[in-house]
């Protein structure tokens, strides 16, 4: 059971991962990850973890105020008895939800040691039951101080887990690192085709592992392929395009060759937040 359940908008998920390691290292059991596990609707899978969290933490920006889920979010704990606003900036919160005192981290800058932090921290160990803080040095969480980086395993991992999830939106290393497992694999399973059937792969005969082993991957493929797209602005679609363009003088190899290389929007798009923030 998570202690703190984080609402907020993809626009403001840079900050929100701030808030979210920020209580981490605090003692706080949070939850904020965006990602549905396969086979379970968002509304089913945010009325568990609402359901089971002990306060839910609702950080209201320009952009949250304006989010259907949010709003939800908000209002299932405060229905619950469970909502503890924050105010990202000066927006004030939609009709509804103004009732709540809410904590102010307009001017946060991500340090432990900020009067604003300081301020939330006791409101939600109070709220919590838990006791106070035991003094620790000041730590620093802001988005410049603790980037978001996946070792090369952890790219390939979530590749696998949303084999089949094309949203949201993948940086060149994770693109890369699975382009280069899947070739690994591939090669791996040709040579186990040679040393089990015999197959002599330059004289053309099938490759029975390496075609079952290049279909399990293909769905990955094109998924993080089309969250590559995302990350540069471009739908997600356009993947078909380019695998068809392969037939036409190798276009579409390049195409695609040419999105993989560059680099991502450095910025929230209609696709999600930057990956190297988020």
């Amino acid at each position: 059971m998570a202690d703190i359940f984080i609402s907020y908008a993809r626009e403001d998920a840079a900050r929100a991962q701030a808030i979210a390691r920020a209580l981490e290292a605090s003692g706080y059991d949070v939850f904020w990850d965006r990602e549905i596990p396969p086979g379970l609707t968002w509304a089913d899978f945010l009325e568990q973890k609402i359901g089971a969290a002990k306060r839910v933490l609702v950080l209201w920006s320009a952009a949250s105020t304006q989010s259907q889920w949010v709003r939800e979010e908000a209002r299932m704990g405060r229905d619950k008895g469970k909502l503890i606003p924050v105010m990202l900036d000066g927006v004030q919160p939609p009709f509804g939800f103004g009732e709540v005192q809410a904590a102010n981290l307009s001017d946060w800058n991500g340090r432990t040691d900020h009067p604003a932090w300081a301020r939330l921290d006791a409101a939600l160990r109070a709220a919590l039951g838990m006791p106070a803080a035991p003094p620790r040095p000041a730590a620093d969480f802001s988005a410049a101080a603790t980037p978001a980086h996946r070792s090369p395993l952890e790219h390939v991992q979530h590749c696998i887990r949303h084999y089949a999830d094309g949203k949201g939106r993948a940086r060149r290393s994770e693109y890369w690192w699975f382009a280069a497992f899947q070739a690994v694999m591939i090669i791996a399973a040709s040579v186990a085709d040679m040393i089990t059937f015999g197959h002599d792969y330059n004289a053309g005969d099938p490759n029975y592992i390496g075609a079952v082993v290049w279909l399990a991957l293909l769905c990955p493929a094109v998924a993080v392929t089309a969250r590559r797209f995302h990350d540069v602005g471009l739908n997600g679609w356009l993947v078909a395009l380019g695998y068809a363009g392969t037939f036409v003088y190798g276009l579409g190899a390049l195409f695609l060759l040419g999105v993989a290389l560059w680099p991502g929007q450095g910025k929230a798009n209609a696709y999600g937040p930057d990956p190297r923030a988020a």
